[in-house]
């Protein structure tokens, strides 16, 4: 089995397998925590999120959460190399959660209706991620 592990390693050293995989997966955590950076900047955490700072900063929030899914859109279709684990899938989910997000903020009379459900599935799409991600390892 040691020989057949070796020659699945160069092989896949020789056609760029592990370095797309690598990539990807590196991608991946960059943008887990721009997500992250985006919650601690608004103060919004899964047991009770704030909306005071979010509603204060409502443009610069509207802006982030544009900027976030700007780079999310190259990453999601990278995703496929991410050998073990299917993320794209995830992946494509928080892209959308983020519109739905930005869509909350822009309709003043969506907002407080929908502000709170929003959020919440969004931070369950990144513990799902999050999840997944944590069984991957880098090759």
């Amino acid at each position: 089995m040691g020989k057949l592990k070796a020659l699945s390693n160069t092989f896949n050293s020789l056609t760029g397998i592990s370095s797309r995989h690598n990539r990807a997966l590196s991608d991946t955590n960059e943008f887990l925590a721009k997500i992250q950076g985006f919650y601690s900047n608004y103060k919004l955490t899964e047991e009770s999120p704030h909306f005071k700072s979010l509603l204060e900063k409502i443009g610069y929030a509207k802006f982030d959460l544009t900027n976030l899914a700007y780079h999310l859109r190259p990453i999601v279709k990278t995703v496929k190399d991410i050998k073990g684990v299917k993320v794209s899938e995830i992946m494509d989910d928080i892209l959308n959660k983020l519109e739905d997000f930005r869509r909350a903020l822009t309709a003043p009379a969506l907002r407080k209706a929908q502000l709170q459900e929003v959020i919440s599935e969004l931070h369950d799409s990144v513990n799902n991620l999050q999840a997944k991600l944590s069984e991957i390892e880098f090759k």
